[in-house]
């Protein structure tokens, strides 16, 4: 089983990050600022209805929505249709062999030559499946689950620049990239298109929420998986502001962040897996997130914890 801790304070948290973001980026890890409090000053917000406007079925949270989607400066996604690979699936407009409702079958014409079936499309490539590294196996996880302990939530006093600053993400060696940035290149199955030294401006992902083949990273979000309101009301509230930036910006320590359809992000919100699950995905989103849990010695609520060994009881070993 994997040792579980609390987040260590910066000097340690900047040793372990080091060895993966290195291989990417050179130099330190450059971090945003804490808040002065909840009332400073908001990082830029984009989204529906205007920049920083907040969507009618937006989640509770939805300005660490906003900071897990596409920075305002590179666009914004509610203002242009979905882009989809060449290799993604078009969608079904009627039943093979069915006629459209209230239209005759043609007719062949006597001695005309039967016609040929159509042939079948040739089979799309399967993109792999990138989740987060350190997800555990489904013993392990169950051995963790146990190992949790189950306290009600508390979510107040909860807002997201206590885990953010005034940034949405930390900025990494001497070109500065975000985590996003970095998140994006480490999940695209394919090597990604660069403007510059960081900003992505293509590639190809797998979203894990939904299924979607996705090329265009204006569609896509770099998901917590155990959201940033979830982790507060669940012992983060007591961490420190450095050991919460560090969970926020979690790239190779747990299971924590996921690039996926901003479509699907929304959806989930900031809910639990009492609430919401990835569908034909639940298995190993529940294991990534006790995982998370158990790393970061996170409580559950009864119902999650109720939920998440009915979805580990039916995963394969």
């Amino acid at each position: 089983m994997r040792r579980v801790r609390k987040p260590s304070a910066t000097s340690a948290v900047s040793a372990i990050s080091a060895v993966a973001l290195l291989a990417v980026l050179p130099g330190a890890a450059v971090a945003a600022g804490p808040p002065a409090g909840p009332d400073a000053a908001a990082p830029r917000q984009h989204g529906p209805a205007g920049h920083g406007a907040r969507a009618a079925n937006a989640p509770q949270d939805y300005a660490e929505a906003a900071c897990e989607g596409p920075p305002p400066e590179e666009g914004d996604v509610y203002t242009r249709p979905p882009t989809t690979s060449p290799h993604s699936t078009p969608p079904k407009t009627s039943q093979k062999g069915t006629a459209p409702q209230g239209s005759t079958p043609p007719q062949q014409a006597k001695g005309a030559a039967p016609k040929r079936p159509a042939k079948k499309p040739a089979s799309r490539r399967a993109l792999p499946h990138k989740w987060p590294r350190g997800v555990p196996g489904r013993d392990e996880a169950v051995r963790m689950l146990d190992d949790l302990t189950v306290r009600p939530f508390n979510g107040k006093g909860y807002d997201h620049r206590l885990f953010t600053g005034s940034s949405c993400w930390v900025q990494h060696g001497v070109d500065r990239c975000t985590t996003r940035q970095i998140a994006l290149r480490f999940h695209s199955v394919t090597p990604v298109k660069l403007d510059g030294p960081c900003k992505v401006v293509g590639g190809e992902w797998h979203s894990e929420y939904d299924g979607r083949t996705m090329a265009d990273p204006l569609h896509l979000d770099v998901d917590h998986v155990v959201p940033l309101r979830n982790a507060w009301g669940s012992g983060a509230s007591a961490w420190s502001f450095e050991e919460r930036r560090e969970f926020a910006n979690d790239l190779v320590a747990s299971p924590q962040l996921i690039v996926v359809s901003t479509w699907s992000n929304r959806a989930k919100g900031d809910k639990g897996p009492d609430q919401w699950l990835p569908k034909g995905a639940e298995c190993t989103y529940s294991r990534a997130w006790i995982g998370v849990k158990d790393y970061y010695r996170l409580s559950v609520t009864r119902a999650e914890k109720d939920k998440l060994r009915q979805v580990l009881d039916t995963c394969p070993l």
